[in-house]
């Protein structure tokens, strides 16, 4: 009698949400999409929920808070992030619930979808690097370089990427009258509308539309309530045009989405209007030339391997209306996967769906070596 063929165990993949960050709400919309379309053949799913003040818990308990929190009205949900002057929990708490929280879910690799700070700058990364343990995305320093604006234009600049002009300074440069009149000068030139924006946020938080020099002063205090350096970018007139990037398969080529439109619903595509807002819409794949489709794509795989990304990103670009100019926005390294997200739209209209786009993306975590080894 022949012996049953043996059957391939599930990768037990840990998917990390909520988090110290002012995105917090948006990370259980984006959890609960993993959670349930990760491929079940596969793998076996598990919530970690990281709250506001650093703790991390373990399944069951993180189980029973994303379904509380997904019961809430959505524009609650969506806007609770942390507050300036939070508060951590002690560090001997957040050090013990954390290797709790992983002995109980004896995970093999972590998907973090912690938007934001913490989860979207290197921070969380380099946690899971010191302890060896696999993880879906960009690796400690490309994600600190795409979070940061400032860094990530120093980046692209240096790789003769084409990008809006901007003004870039710190609370200090602000906080010295001769510097700051040298910035609202420079701030000035660029001409107005501009937008002011902390470097370090996601998702347009902080981020205000200038119209004139009488106003330029109480946005750059909104923005460093958010983070100590600002810029502030020329407004252009333009069409907002998006694309997803995948790192490439077993050392492949990285690839690139057909790109998508986004229409806002308000004067600029501000956070509410990404989450909440029901005037703007999507247009997948967006109208344009096969020819400039193309060029997007190209743009977008290189700002992806200028940073030397891993895993998966959607790069943001501006198309000047009047001159066609393409413009590099910015990137994002940890892309949402709410029911509007572009990110995972994309790929679906490209040929790739969700479920073997999440498979993709778990099995890219095991294609990172091992920093310094």
């Amino acid at each position: 009698m022949s012996a049953s063929p043996r059957v391939r165990a599930r990768r037990r993949v840990g998917v990390v949400f909520g988090g110290p960050s002012r995105e917090h709400g948006v990370s259980f919309v984006s959890a609960a999409c993993l959670l349930k379309n990760l491929p079940m053949d596969q793998y076996e799913a598990i919530p970690f929920f990281v709250g506001k003040d650093g703790l991390w818990h373990g399944p069951s308990a993180s189980k029973a808070e994303l379904e509380r929190q997904l019961s809430r009205p959505p524009v609650d949900l969506l806007l609770d992030g942390v507050k300036p002057g939070s508060g951590y929990a002690r560090t001997a708490e957040i050090v013990d619930g954390f290797f709790s929280a992983w002995h109980m879910a004896s995970a093999d690799v972590l998907f973090p979808i912690v938007h934001g700070t913490y989860g979207e700058d290197g921070v969380l990364q380099g946690l899971l690097e010191s302890l060896g343990i696999p993880y879906v995305g960009f690796g400690v320093s490309a994600s600190a370089v795409g979070m940061d604006k400032i860094f990530m234009k120093a980046a692209f600049g240096a790789a003769g990427l084409p990008q809006v002009e901007y003004v870039a300074f710190s609370r200090a440069e602000w906080n010295s009258p001769e510097s700051r009149a040298s910035i609202m000068e420079r701030a000035g030139r660029l001409g107005f509308p501009l937008f002011v924006k902390p470097a370090c946020a996601g998702s347009s938080v902080g981020v205000s539309k200038v119209k004139s020099e009488a106003s330029l002063a109480s946005a750059v205090e909104d923005a460093l309530l958010v983070d100590g350096r600002v810029l502030a970018e020329k407004g252009v007139d333009a069409r907002e045009i998006e694309c997803s990037v995948l790192e490439g398969e077993s050392g492949g080529v990285t690839e690139a989405s057909l790109p998508g439109e986004i229409v806002p619903g308000r004067e600029f595509y501000d956070y509410e209007d990404k989450y909440i807002g029901t005037g703007s819409r999507s247009i997948i794949p967006c109208d344009l030339p096969d020819s400039s489709r193309d060029e997007i794509r190209r743009l977008a795989v290189r700002a992806f391997d200028v940073l030397g990304g891993a895993g998966f990103a959607r790069v943001d670009f501006f198309l000047e209306r009047g001159t066609n100019r393409l413009l590099m926005n910015e990137i994002n390294s940890l892309p949402g996967f709410t029911p509007i997200s572009m990110f995972p739209k994309m790929w679906e209209a490209t040929g790739l769906p969700l479920p073997k786009l999440l498979d993709r993306l778990v099995r890219s975590a095991f294609q990172r070596p091992g920093r310094g080894r």
